[in-house]
């Protein structure tokens, strides 16, 4: 008997969680292609690339609306069994509210473990390509000037600049690079390379195929080299990574690594081990939304599933703005990179705990 009805309040919660989860989705689309249009408009952007921006972006939107849709999905079904007296018939019948509710936290933990890989190998993989869009259409947009992969100028000496034409932190790389020198403004000598590589032993970069240009005395030398050749621009991928990459494009096993690095070159930068902690920090929210789903509705009358939800809808907002308060803290040094994303979800899980425990069972 308990896992027919465990089987039948799955069925009512996965139906409505599936309609939430579309409902959220659907607004968040709407919302962004609204607060887009106008960057649409201004970069002629052909309309198969929009299309192609949101199929990337909806993965982000799911990972985004996972949690409230979970949470919205728990009130709704223990709000109408209540209000069907079904919760009385079961409790008629010897089974406790937290058996009954045991089958929903088992979906919470599940969940929970799967939204981590979701977001790792999907969401990032998605997110990096919805970049790329960004950077090709947007790029004279503000909010895409600061951090970019591609067309990356740097200034190696007083009078050298090196010009990448895209970088990639996966395999330190960075393709179609150009040295160029500068005498009084003149140009008097090039390097061109389809790509230049990280050497790690060596801990400098490494051309194997590249020409080199000269002006002497308004002569042009021209050479080609195929031999690998070892050179000195005064920045590793690192370097380049801070400034080339977000955190959200990284999955979890890529920022530890990168953040591994940083400790081993001594660059203090909290930002990317509180990344890093977030990522795991906020996959439990699948868990944390759905205990408190259950407080919120089973202890309530039949009458009060409108005002349930409105308090779940406070509850995932204040979740929310002391995750985001959490990293602000832990952008700034304030807090450790750990504490400073998961005092949040300690905070939820005990208060959680505690409402659970005094509903009347």
């Amino acid at each position: 008997m308990k896992k027919i009805l465990d089987l039948y309040i799955l069925k009512q919660f996965f139906g409505k969680f599936i309609a939430s989860m579309s409902v959220f989705t659907i607004i968040f689309v709407i919302v962004d292609i609204i607060d887009h249009l106008d960057k649409f408009i201004d970069s002629e952007i052909p309309t198969h690339d929009i299309l192609r921006y949101y199929f990337h972006t909806i993965p982000w939107f799911i990972s985004i609306g996972l949690p409230m849709a979970l949470l919205l999905s728990t009130v709704f079904t223990f709000g109408l069994l209540q209000r069907r007296n079904e919760i009385t018939a079961i409790k008629a019948s010897g089974i406790s509210i937290r058996r009954i509710s045991l089958s929903l936290l088992i979906v919470g933990v599940v969940v929970s473990i799967l939204s981590f890989y979701f977001d790792n190998l999907v969401v990032t993989t998605h997110f990096q390509k919805r970049t790329e869009i960004e950077e090709q259409y947007f790029r004279k947009s503000r909010s895409h000037k600061k951090i970019k992969k591609i067309d990356i100028y740097r200034q190696i000496e007083k009078d050298k600049i090196l010009v990448i034409k895209q970088f990639s932190y996966k395999s330190n790389a960075a393709y179609n690079i150009s040295i160029q020198q500068f005498d009084d403004g003149n140009l008097i000598f090039r390097l061109d390379a389809p790509v230049m590589e990280w050497d790690q032993n060596l801990e400098k970069w490494k051309l194997k195929d590249f020409n080199v240009r000269k002006w002497e005395n308004e002569k042009l030398l021209f050479s080609h080299f195929s031999s690998d050749t070892l050179i000195n621009v005064n920045f590793s991928p690192v370097d380049l990574t801070k400034e080339s990459v977000k955190p959200e494009e990284m999955n979890y096993w890529e920022l530890a690594g990168f953040v591994e690095k940083l400790k081993l070159n001594g660059i203090k930068d909290p930002r990317w081990a509180v990344n890093l902690h977030f990522k795991t920090a906020f996959a439990c929210t699948s868990f944390i939304m759905i205990l408190f789903g259950l407080s919120l509705s089973i202890g309530k009358p039949r009458s009060n599933m409108a005002v349930g939800m409105g308090i779940s809808i406070f509850v995932i907002l204040l979740y929310y703005a002391v995750l985001k308060f959490g990293q602000s803290l832990g952008y700034k040094s304030i807090a450790s990179p750990f504490v400073s994303v998961w005092f949040g979800n300690f905070i939820f899980i005990i208060l959680g705990i505690y409402l659970f425990r005094k509903t009347r069972t």
